[in-house]
């Protein structure tokens, strides 16, 4: 038999590398012939850059940067000489992953690092500016990226605001006087991966913000302040991109790169996968099934992850496809109705998350192989 590979990470325990490893130890156990064939992917989060470093001859360089809360980080991104591109994964500078969960803060934190990661590819040359979005820890709006790039945000005294969650609500004006006449010549993706606008009960800051440390209350602050920034963009910029599927993603992130930098959104599963070849792959091969997963499958695997665009593959290619995860919070039923052929749940339900996040990688297997042997 032979299978496609396309696994998302396992946050917290496992990397897509080791997904993919884990599935191949457990079907081989069943059927040792099988074959394999792994697409590394990302939907523009976590990883972004190890997908972009696979399928393009890029060169990765390190800045002296900051984290999500402003302390001197080193930060690196990869740039594509011949097509003077760079492509940049915000959670590579204000990244949850970077913090603490004491530390996790989304009215302190800020984009910023990720603004100057953007200035120092501008500066060594870059004229196309890939952003992987996701994994963020911040929800400023992108205030923190145009920031770094010459906005400066000012309150109703004139005075400058810092790029942080908490100050959005205290946006006055958007001062542009500072912005380098060059910005005007680069051209910017945001490679999104959901697809909510930026404020509103399904906007950032309700959808995100808790699992970013906000509580109940900075969430509705959070949001009164995205929508204010969107007000005084709105009026004074001249752009409405609020309501846009995926500006709310990164914590806004994506609504910042569109209305200060004129970005346009691509769907992160669709550009790596475009990148990969896939397509090809499948019209040319014959797989008996696609091997697709993420550590958690609930009901924003829909709203533009990954293995959303591997179902869409699926689909298209006539190719069933098996989805695995670490816990399944939606109905078997309701995962089949998504399209998916099978899922396995790798999770033992008589131990505690945290046995089971050390685990996963036996777990997987284990699963693995108990499958194969009912095909």
């Amino acid at each position: 038999m032979k299978f496609l590979l396309i696994p998302d990470k396992f946050k917290g325990s496992l990397t897509s590398e080791e997904v993919a490893l884990a599935i191949q130890q457990g079907i081989e156990k069943v059927l040792p012939r099988a074959s394999f064939h792994v697409i590394k992917a990302s939907d523009g989060g976590d990883g972004f850059l190890d997908a972009i470093s696979r399928y393009r001859p890029c060169i990765g360089i390190e800045t002296i940067g900051q984290d999500p809360l402003g302390r001197p980080r080193v930060c690196s991104y990869v740039y594509h000489h011949e097509e003077t591109a760079a492509y940049i994964e915000l959670a590579n500078a204000s990244g949850m992953q970077l913090l603490t969960a004491k530390e996790r803060d989304p009215m302190l934190t800020s984009t910023y690092g990720t603004g100057l990661q953007i200035k120092d590819a501008i500066e060594k040359g870059a004229r196309t500016i890939y952003v992987g979005l996701g994994g963020s820890a911040t929800n400023d709006g992108g205030i923190g990226i145009a920031h770094a790039l010459g906005y400066i945000f000012l309150n109703d005294r004139g005075e400058v605001l810092e790029p942080i969650g908490k100050n959005l609500i205290h946006i006055d004006k958007i001062d542009t006087s500072k912005v380098p006449e060059i910005l005007h010549g680069i051209k910017f993706y945001a490679i999104n991966d959901v697809t909510n606008p930026l404020f509103g009960t399904n906007g950032a800051a309700f959808v995100y913000a808790k699992q970013k440390g906000a509580s109940a209350s900075a969430i509705f602050k959070l949001d009164a302040g995205l929508k204010r920034l969107d007000e005084v963009v709105t009026y004074q910029l001249r752009q409405e991109n609020a309501l846009i599927s995926g500006a709310g993603a990164a914590g806004g992130a994506a609504f910042g790169l569109k209305s200060f930098f004129k970005a346009d959104f691509l769907n992160g599963i669709d550009f790596i996968l475009k990148l990969s070849g896939v397509k090809t792959i499948l019209a040319s091969e014959k797989f008996d099934y696609i091997i697709t997963g993420e550590g958690k499958i609930d009901a924003q695997t829909l709203q533009g992850k990954l293995v959303q665009g591997v179902l869409g593959l699926g689909q298209k290619f006539g190719v069933p496809v098996i989805a695995v995860c670490g816990a399944l919070e939606i109905g078997l039923k309701n995962a089949k109705e998504m399209g998916m052929y099978d899922i396995v749940q790798i999770q033992d339900q008589n131990k505690t998350l945290s046995y089971n996040m050390k685990h996963a990688n036996e777990l997987l297997a284990a699963a693995m192989e108990k499958f194969c042997k009912s095909i």
